[in-house]
């Protein structure tokens, strides 16, 4: 869950995650297909956009480097056998679903009393998309870290910070014509 907060991938591309995705020297992940935790198969991405490098920050560097150690920790101890050298991997239920996710992400949230208590994985993901917006990051890079092919999907789902945003920026030129001779 941190991870898809921290860079806004979609749950079957976080299902889909092996350790060849993570670029450490780059600080990056790259997303090129997807799990479909109902069919529990490997999928095509859902757009071409879809294949991507996504930015990760340092924390998520040591938060990846800890949980691979603790893996193969594990994946030898119960000698467990990771083919496809998945990252994100319950040692009883293989790759977790979406439901799962959801469900244990709810029962965080409940826990630490958090608000929407009902929050889902797809929340992390517009909470990724709408923080970045709210930072003034182009919206086109958003999109593209995203994973859509243009920026229509942002507008329709974020327009009301996209107007918060134009309105700033409307204040910026205001501010330049005044000190305009």
């Amino acid at each position: 869950m941190y991870v898809q907060l921290k860079t806004g991938l979609r749950t079957g591309e976080i299902a889909g995650l092996t350790w060849d995705c993570v670029l450490w020297e780059q600080q990056a992940i790259k997303t090129y297909r997807r799990y479909d935790t109902v069919r529990r198969r490997w999928t095509k991405p859902k757009t071409e956009e879809s294949v991507r490098k996504v930015p990760i920050d340092s924390k998520v560097i040591k938060v990846l480097d800890d949980l691979h150690a603790i893996q193969k920790e594990y994946l030898d101890l119960y000698y467990i056998i990771n083919d496809d050298n998945v990252i994100f991997l319950d040692l009883f239920y293989g790759i977790q679903s979406n439901n799962g996710v959801n469900k244990r992400l709810r029962s965080i949230l409940k826990e630490l009393d958090i608000a929407p208590k009902n929050m889902s994985s797809t929340g992390l993901r517009h909470s990724y998309c709408s923080l970045l917006l709210a930072k003034g990051v182009d919206i086109w890079a958003v999109a593209k870290l995203m994973g859509h092919i243009d920026i229509k999907q942002i507008t329709e789902t974020y327009g009301h910070l996209v107007a918060e945003k134009a309105e700033e920026e409307n204040n910026k030129v205001r501010n330049l014509l005044q000190h305009l001779n």
